[in-house]
């Protein structure tokens, strides 16, 4: 990590007018058709004409500055033939060295080649390929709509995992969705992905906004409880990625807040979508978050210039209203953030940073 990194890494961190964490929807289209997924109408639109193009993307970065947190997403994102391009354009203009891509794994190929393109250029950023996998066999299958994606996930699991051993930069994690359908089951998937794969790391997210099916949304406390108390009695890793025992406290501290907030309906800190995080849609809207349904504007309408939108008398009024209303959700991508920015935070996060040591090489 050489001093251009390190100030710019700061500069996300400290500067409150900078932007730290970008949550980029680089597509609405996916294969799949899942029950849980809040961005189920987009989807089902299809490709949009109206898709950003890699010249807007080139446009959008620039504006942007040094970000400490990056996620590239969808719909499924490997569906976007030119994502190695999007990736290569927030690491040159932006100094992302954390990037997160969820995927539901059917596209290895793709997935290889995007692989091989971004992690001998950039191997000061690392790239968090997470699987989404929601059971073991036929109940994963079922939850995705899609027979036969486990054994795919298998497949190309197998096929990307000794890349790890290439390239330093790369880590694969797995993610499951919490759901009434998957609270009775979760426990035992997450000790399968812990004794038949070797991801560094394994997360739970819990289903969240307007979703096909509402009765998916879980409320069993006591099972989220349960799966997430497993899964830190699991073995942690280590990891090459700088300061990734940090990492994994923040989404430790997010997550009791995300019980504190679903099951207790607690507010816990202020939340930072809006200024420190931002989600930017497939055609150019700015969102402070994946589950307010409001916008601050299009980034064509600036001239891709990100900060007009958010500065703006409409943008600062939406970032003042969350704040006072002390909105609070389950977006566990805005937990982490609200974690990283809240300095009441702070003296949990430590104590939970020692305990995330690795045991092991």
């Amino acid at each position: 990590m050489n001093i251009t990194e390190i100030k710019s890494s700061l500069m996300s961190y400290l500067n409150p007018n900078q932007i730290g964490y970008v949550i980029f929807y680089a597509t609405n289209r996916c294969n799949f058709r899942c029950n849980f997924c809040f961005y189920y109408a987009e989807i089902e639109k299809g490709r949009k004409p109206n898709e950003l193009t890699l010249n807007e993307v080139e446009k959008i970065t620039k504006s942007i500055g040094p970000l400490l947190q990056l996620s590239i997403t969808g719909g499924e994102p490997f569906l976007r033939k030119d994502l190695h391009l999007v990736t290569e354009l927030f690491i040159k203009n932006c100094h992302a060295r954390y990037i997160t891509i969820p995927t539901n794994g059917s596209l290895g190929q793709r997935m290889i080649e995007f692989l091989e393109y971004i992690l001998p250029r950039y191997p000061t950023s690392f790239i968090r390929l997470t699987f989404s996998i929601d059971g073991v066999g036929k109940l994963h299958d079922e939850s995705r709509s899609m027979p036969g994606s486990y054994e795919k996930i298998v497949e190309n699991y197998e096929l990307i995992s000794p890349l790890r051993k290439k390239y330093k930069n790369l880590v694969l994690d797995a993610n499951s969705v919490f759901t009434s359908k998957s609270e009775d089951s979760i426990c035992n998937t997450l000790r399968t992905l812990n004794d038949k794969f070797n991801f560094d790391n394994l997360s739970i997210t819990y289903a969240r906004g307007e979703i096909p099916d509402e009765s998916l949304k879980s409320m069993s406390k006591e099972k989220y409880i349960e799966a997430n108390n497993l899964m830190e009695n699991f073995e942690r890793k280590k990891e090459s990625r700088f300061l990734y025992p940090l990492w994994r406290a923040v989404r430790d501290v997010s997550r009791e807040n995300l019980i504190s907030t679903v099951f207790e309906d607690k507010f816990v800190t202020p939340c930072v979508a809006g200024k420190k995080l931002v989600v930017i849609s497939e055609t150019g809207d700015v969102k402070p978050c994946e589950i307010l349904d409001t916008s601050f504007g299009n980034l064509r309408d600036v001239n891709f210039n990100i900060y007009r939108l958010l500065n703006s008398a409409k943008g600062k009024a939406l970032t003042d209203w969350i704040t006072s209303s002390k909105c609070k959700c389950s977006f566990e991508c805005a937990l982490g953030a609200n974690v990283v920015w809240n300095k009441s935070q702070y003296v949990r996060l430590v104590k939970s940073t020692f305990k995330n040591v690795g045991e092991n090489d």
